[in-house]
Formats: C-alpha cells, sequence, structure tokens
C-alpha cells in the first residue's frame, strides 16, 4: 500500500528528527505520517499522532500537544484497542495537568482506567490529582490500586506516603517512605523519601551499596 509505505518512511524520518534534536520538523512529520496511514490501521495512526504530540511536549508546547494526543487516543478508542487507548488518555492527562487543567485531566484518567484497570499508571496519576484536589478518601482507594498492580514502583510507595501523611496517618506515610528508600535506594523517589522521614522523624533505613568494580 503506498499510503502505508509513505506513512512508515515519513515515520523513519521523524525518528531521525528527534535524534538530531529538530523536535519540530519531526513533530510535523509524525503528524504528517499519521494522516497518511490507511483507515484500517488505526492504532499505527494513533500512535504516530501521539508521538507528534509527544514532541510537542518535549518542546515544551503542550499547548500543540493537545490536540494530537486526544486525536490519537479517540483514534485508539476507535479501534478498541483498550491498552493503547488507556496509555495515550494517561498521555492526554498529563498534557492537561500542564495545561493547568485539571477537571479534564481526571476525566481523561478515567477514561484511562475504563479503557484499561490494569493500567498502573493511571492510578497513580489519579492518586496525584486526588490528592492535590484534597480529595483524600478517593486518592488513598486509587493509590492502593495502583500499589495492587505495581507493588515494587517506588513512585507509588512515595505518593502513598504523601497522601497517608496528608491524611493524618503518619505512621503508614513513615512505613511507606521507608519501603521506598529499601526497594530502590539509588532512585529519586528515595531522595525524597529521606527528606520526608527526616521531616516526619522516622528512621531512615541503611541500605548497602553495590560493590565497587
Amino acid at each position: 500500500d503506498g499510503a502505508l509505505d509513505l506513512a512508515q518512511s515519513a515515520h523513519c524520518l521523524g525518528l531521525a528528527m528527534v535524534q538530531l534534536g529538530r523536535l519540530e520538523e519531526a513533530q510535523q512529520v509524525f503528524d504528517l505520517a499519521a494522516g497518511e496511514v490507511p483507515e484500517n490501521n488505526l492504532p499505527y495512526a494513533a500512535r504516530l499522532s501521539a508521538m507528534a504530540g509527544n514532541a510537542a511536549m518535549a518542546r515544551q508546547r503542550p499547548d500543540e500537544a493537545l490536540p494530537l494526543i486526544d486525536r490519537a487516543g479517540g483514534m485508539a478508542l476507535a479501534a478498541q484497542d483498550q491498552p493503547l487507548a488507556a496509555q495515550l488518555r494517561v498521555d492526554l492527562a498529563r498534557t492537561l495537568v500542564a495545561l493547568g487543567n485539571d477537571a479534564d485531566a481526571e476525566k481523561a484518567l478515567a477514561e484511562a482506567r475504563d479503557a484499561d484497570a490494569t493500567n498502573g499508571e493511571a492510578w497513580l496519576l489519579s492518586a496525584t490529582l486526588s490528592r492535590r484536589m484534597k480529595r483524600y478518601g478517593e486518592a488513598q482507594q486509587q493509590i492502593e490500586r495502583a500499589g495492587d498492580l505495581a507493588p515494587r514502583d517506588p513512585a507509588v510507595g512515595l505518593e502513598a506516603g504523601v497522601i497517608a501523611a496528608l491524611s493524618g496517618r503518619e505512621q503508614d506515610a513513615i512505613r511507606s517512605f521507608q519501603s521506598v528508600v529499601e526497594v530502590a535506594p539509588d532512585s529519586y523517589e528515595a531522595n525524597r523519601a529521606k527528606g520526608y522521614l527526616e521531616q516526619l522523624g522516622g528512621d531512615v533505613p541503611q541500605t548497602e551499596s553495590p560493590p565497587s568494580r
């Protein structure tokens, strides 16, 4: 199919532009590629449109990313590719948060959870957004679901600790922050968790450094 060949060629060109740091051109090429994909291959068109949106986000242009990522999610939903739709609605929520639109971000995350209830990132971001809106009961339920899906994700442990602390459950918060340090001692999240533990007066777990070569 000539149209598909053209889309795939533009896809490769877009990836090369990303490698060169020419993100605005990459965005345009991915958008062009998405428009060339035959109608019977909506998931591929959705991925290309999302790549155009992600290039816009990398340029710090969430206003340009928004219609591209929204369109991508709509294509994935139309194709009934539920895991892809969920991930693209998560991307849409991130874009909306960057634009300060928490209400629509919340709707996008609800669509993500409906599309694929096993998407742990959707539950984590939902918990974070609920917590920012001071809806701590909802945040707690959502972070528990994220923890069921990704029990060793330090970002989940960190958010669980923050929600617990803000809900007045100090000992639960301390345990969550300690678990982050134990599970991922060298991570960004562990550094944040150590700072929270110092504020709460909790013991910082001692972790062994990997042996030097």
